[in-house]
């Protein structure tokens, strides 16, 4: 870890509560913004350089900007912008014009399953046409948003759908996962994730150009609820090498990269590492306690503290915050847990602030 660059002792004046943020969903209270020394996008941005922040970065303090100007956000029914939408009851196409479903016990999309778009991921070259990201109307976008960038939160865009995911919705689940081991098939793979790549920095380019994003958050969900869906062999073999091709570009273009992998994914990590991503808060199921003593040098990773019942008394929490902080002293983040105490937000910016100055 590198010796932080300045230190600022903490103030209980710090605590006065200037604002909220807006919340999640459209008219929802956030959490409270505090009258910090420096603002939560600087601390974040000392974070990704490793240089040893004023408090614990939280995932509360990244502002999500997902515009409808990026047809993925609307397919997959989650655009937050200055006029925020949640497109539930329709069908929306993608950049490649496959059409999602919003699934309301998900609270999210899924292309509608048996219908797929390739009947074999070999004729991926003659049907799969890449749209041209230069002719969207950036300018007009970032008219609109203006406003709503200027935030004092650390900006962060989504892409949705990477690699494995990507290869699942042209030709459904279980033809991807034999695609991904089949010798017959792998070629194919290996061109197609080439490709996006090329459409990813294009992306990417257009994104740092006209918004300036501090962190792309990337999607691809590479595990199920006991175990990954693949070996590490073949994601290392097939999926790596890629990833690792859009983290450069997204570290070319000045952007943090987070990591956003659903699933047991524990086995993997050393490919989430060697491709280069700065951040990856895996869900819960996942051993966070382990993989920080094994991986917490070469990662940042997202950690929770524990769901406790919302009548827990104050001070049982503070002595949770405690108990969290030495179990995870730097290098980590507070990763967003729907149904967080949001007493842990006040109590783990103080405490945080205390230690690590």
């Amino acid at each position: 870890m590198v010796t932080p660059e300045i230190k600022i002792p903490f103030d209980q004046d710090e605590m006065t509560v200037l604002d909220h943020y807006p919340g999640f969903m459209p008219g929802e209270q956030g959490l409270p913004i505090y009258k910090t020394p420096i603002q939560p996008v600087e601390n974040i941005k000392m974070f990704l350089a490793d240089e040893k922040p004023l408090w614990m970065p939280s995932s509360y303090e990244m502002l999500m900007f997902n515009p409808d100007i990026i047809p993925d956000n609307i397919a997959r029914a989650m655009v937050i912008q200055q006029n925020p939408f949640f497109p539930e009851s329709v069908y929306n196409k993608d950049y490649f014009g496959i059409e999602w479903e919003f699934v309301p016990s998900a609270k999210g999309s899924t292309v509608r399953p048996g219908k797929p778009f390739l009947d074999d991921v070999t004729e991926w070259e003659k049907k799969v046409v890449f749209p041209d990201v230069s002719k969207w109307d950036w300018a007009g976008c970032l008219a609109k948003n203006k406003d709503f960038l200027n935030d004092r939160r650390a900006i962060k865009m989504t892409i949705f759908t990477g690699f494995f995911e990507r290869l699942i919705s042209f030709v459904d689940m279980t033809p991807a996962l034999l695609a991904m081991i089949d010798e017959d098939e792998q070629a194919a793979v290996h061109g197609l994730f080439d490709r996006l790549c090329y459409f990813y920095d294009d992306l990417l380019y257009q994104m740092a150009k006209w918004f300036q994003p501090d962190l792309i958050w990337f999607h691809d969900d590479w595990g199920s609820q006991r175990a990954p869906l693949f070996s590490y062999d073949t994601c290392h073999e097939m999926v790596m090498p890629y990833l690792r091709r859009v983290v450069d570009s997204a570290h070319k273009y000045g952007i943090g990269f987070e990591f956003h992998c659903c699933g047991n994914d524990e086995l993997l990590v050393p490919c989430m590492i060697e491709a280069g991503v700065d951040l990856w808060a895996g869900q819960t199921m996942n051993n966070k306690e382990m993989l920080y003593k094994e991986y917490g040098k070469d990662i940042k990773l997202g950690v929770e503290p524990a769901m406790l019942p919302p009548e827990t008394p104050d001070e049982v929490l503070k002595d949770e915050v405690k108990k969290f902080l030495d179990t995870y002293p730097e290098n980590c983040y507070v990763a967003m847990q729907f149904g967080m105490d949001p007493r842990y937000f006040t109590y783990i910016y103080e405490e945080s602030r205390k230690r690590y100055n």
